[in-house]
């Protein structure tokens, strides 16, 4: 095999074994959380900056499959690079605009379920309550899945029903006063499985 097409091949490899970090990647920064947000950030700053590291490996291609590459790479790095940007600039220039507040905790086996408060983009974002679920890997590690959330809730409590089953009772919106909702929840022991 030729010096230049092998290189092409490894070069793909490394595209590829980028592409298959990055597809992890994406579903661990929604998943994956530690008790410091400092390093819940510097994993999104590192998911968002990955496609970055495939720009040498497309470059070392051949001509035919650099275009190829160079063209579904592109709108990959526009994206990520904006993302990032938008990132640094509102969340680590000007301060976290998702603000919540626990309203009640309950713990389930190895599993922690808590309704909150939830506030992101001030005035004209989205304001409710979240039910959360969090199961804890090691300490300072956890899985975390949103249960439910009720729209423009202003109060609510949670009380368990039975053994993985949680109810939550939501009243009063931003809109109207006469908002009022329950609903039971059925929790996964394993918070995904």
């Amino acid at each position: 095999m030729h010096e230049s097409t092998q290189g092409t091949w490894k070069s793909a490899r490394q595209v590829l074994a980028i592409a298959a970090l990055w597809a992890i990647g994406y579903a661990l920064v929604h998943t994956l959380r530690t008790t410091a947000e400092a390093m819940n950030w510097v994993f999104v700053y590192a998911w968002l900056a990955l496609p970055f590291l495939a720009i040498r490996p497309v470059i070392r291609m051949q001509r035919q499959p650099k275009i190829w590459g160079f063209i579904l790479l592109t709108p990959v790095l526009l994206v990520s690079g904006f993302l990032l940007m938008g990132t640094v600039v509102f969340y680590g220039l000007l301060g976290p605009s998702e603000n919540k507040e626990p309203l009640q905790t309950f713990q389930e086996g190895s599993s922690t379920i808590e309704l909150q408060r939830y506030e992101n983009g001030g005035g004209v974002g989205v304001h409710g309550l979240n039910l959360e679920q969090r199961r804890f890997i090691v300490p300072g590690l956890y899985l975390v899945r949103s249960v439910g959330f009720f729209d423009d809730a202003r109060e609510g409590t949670l009380s368990q029903v039975g053994p993985f089953r949680v109810k939550v009772h939501a009243k009063g919106s931003y809109y109207s006063n006469d908002y009022e909702v329950d609903k039971s929840y059925t929790l996964k022991p394993w918070v995904y499985f």
